[in-house]
């Protein structure tokens, strides 16, 4: 009886501890995640001929991740994040190397805004991708918007501040951490957004520095320039789209592409798009292609919805822009069109 007494009263205390800890701290941690896969048919798929394959990644890239946040009083709070994005065909990460490619890091938010450290996605990836049509779709202009090693950087420092009056700022900072060369694999951004009721609008600028390491020739002094203008209206139902983004210097070709486009919830369970970009260089290469896409959503529950995209890219001699992006074909000039079927679910 005494024994069982003294485990009671051990519980009790621990029961008080636990219960004065939560009037320091609250905190939460979430589990959440997308996963997306479909059938694919796609014209010159190597180049040449036609191939029909299941895809990993339609309207969502497959991932699963973790945040969570710590009030620690006086409206600060300490916020972490971890992603990884895989192939949900064989279970392998999206990037092999990467045990967490999208996003780790951690950070402080507070009334006069938010700094985080880590590896996370870009200021150019945050404030363009909203005003693509289609936002994160594999079917869409996000890989010549957001070039893939622009999506997110390793070893950086980004601040986020307050909204004012609807607008509101970020920066960034990265660096490879070479001594006696900090301008190493350096990135700068800066960005705007403004949301108002029906006009959204961003600017961002962003610079890169090439690499001094891996025992390569040093591009450390050579410089890569971005600068996005992009703003969205709503209409009832309705969102039109359009945009520009202009990149210079010396580690890519000079572009220019331009983008418009919509989006139109018909219901509450089914949604339109349509988008068109324009690239143009004087690269051949790169050339002067056009790429064209539509698509249907429409939602079977809340978290699960099913997909149709139609993609179709016109190339110009020697231009290589695939339906599918991030593709590498090479396709030189060869048109490709593309559809795909399938399934979104998010937890």
């Amino acid at each position: 009886m005494f024994l069982l007494k003294r485990k009671a009263g051990l519980l009790a205390g621990a029961c008080a501890l636990l219960t004065s800890g939560a009037s320091y701290a609250q905190s939460s941690v979430t589990l959440y995640g997308w996963l997306d896969g479909g059938i694919q048919y796609l014209t010159n798929a190597d180049g040449k001929h036609s191939a029909v394959n299941l895809q990993s990644y339609g309207n969502l890239p497959t991932m699963f991740g973790l945040t969570g946040k710590e009030d620690l009083g006086g409206g600060l709070a300490a916020i972490f994040k971890l992603e990884q994005a895989f192939n949900i065909n064989d279970g392998t990460p999206l990037v092999p190397g990467y045990e967490f490619y999208r996003n780790a890091y951690v950070g402080l938010s507070s009334p006069w805004g938010t700094v985080t450290m880590g590896r996370q996605s870009t200021v150019l990836f945050d404030d363009t991708l909203e005003f693509d049509p289609f936002y994160y779709a594999a079917y869409s202009g996000e890989s010549e918007l957001i070039p893939v090693t622009d999506n997110y950087v390793s070893s950086s420092i980004k601040y986020q501040s307050p909204v004012f009056s609807g607008v509101s700022m970020k920066a960034l900072v990265a660096s490879e951490g070479v001594a006696g060369n900090f301008r190493s694999g350096r990135v700068l951004e800066l960005g705007a957004l403004y949301r108002g009721a029906a006009l959204s609008a961003s600017a961002v600028l962003r610079e890169t520095n090439g690499s001094a390491t891996g025992g390569t020739v040093d591009t450390s002094a050579l410089k890569r320039t971005i600068g996005v203008l992009d703003a969205a209206y709503v209409m009832g139902s309705a969102t039109v789209l359009a945009g520009v983004e202009r990149q210079t210097g010396d580690l890519a070709p000079s572009k220019t592409v331009v983008w418009g486009g919509g989006r139109y919830q018909a219901s509450s369970a089914a949604a339109f798009g349509l988008g068109v970009y324009q690239t143009l260089s004087n690269d051949p290469a790169t050339g002067n292609p056009t790429l064209f896409v539509v698509g249907m959503t429409y939602s079977l529950s809340k978290r699960t919805s099913m997909y149709v995209n139609l993609g179709y890219s016109k190339n110009s001699s020697h231009s290589s822009q695939t339906v599918y992006e991030y593709e590498v074909t090479p396709l030189d000039g060869a048109n490709q069109f593309g559809a795909m079927v399938g399934m979104s679910h998010t937890f």
